[in-house]
């Protein structure tokens, strides 16, 4: 069955640290925070860094190489939406050269190709809304 998206996708929640985050999304640019006085990167966006405290911010593009940290396989749908998208991967996605990590999809494997710390590469899919998601394919970066 072929779909034009890999699961239904409600507009992302908006709230006021993830703001910027979308706002670059929207450019099709994935972007983490840096903390400006300490250097060290982080996500989700936060107001302030959690290692210094500092509230100074950074937006820098992501770095390196994406890999599967980990991931699961969603096998029983738990609304009446998701039932046809079964079953789906629910992935956690690492930039190791920034330390940071976020939740995705890898949106072109079976289940039984996906294996931890292979290299993703990152692609763009315009939700229902269309602001555009950064979700994943396997292979070279």
């Amino acid at each position: 069955m072929t779909m034009s998206r890999y699961l239904p996708t409600p507009a992302p929640l908006a709230t006021h640290d993830a703001a910027e985050f979308w706002s670059w999304c929207r450019r099709r640019e994935l972007r983490f925070q840096k903390c400006g006085a300490c250097g060290r990167h982080r996500h989700p966006p936060a107001p302030f860094c959690p290692r210094c405290q500092s509230d100074r911010i950074e937006w820098v593009p992501a770095a390196g190489d994406a890999h599967l940290f980990s991931y699961t396989v969603v096998h029983h749908a738990v609304s009446a939406a998701l039932r046809p998208y079964v079953p789906y991967n629910i992935a956690i996605v690492e930039y190791a050269a920034l330390g940071v990590r976020l939740v995705s999809n890898v949106i072109d494997l079976a289940p039984a190709d996906l294996r931890i710390g292979m290299k993703l590469r990152l692609v763009w899919q315009d939700g229902e809304d269309g602001t555009p998601l950064p979700l994943f394919e396997g292979g070279e970066a």
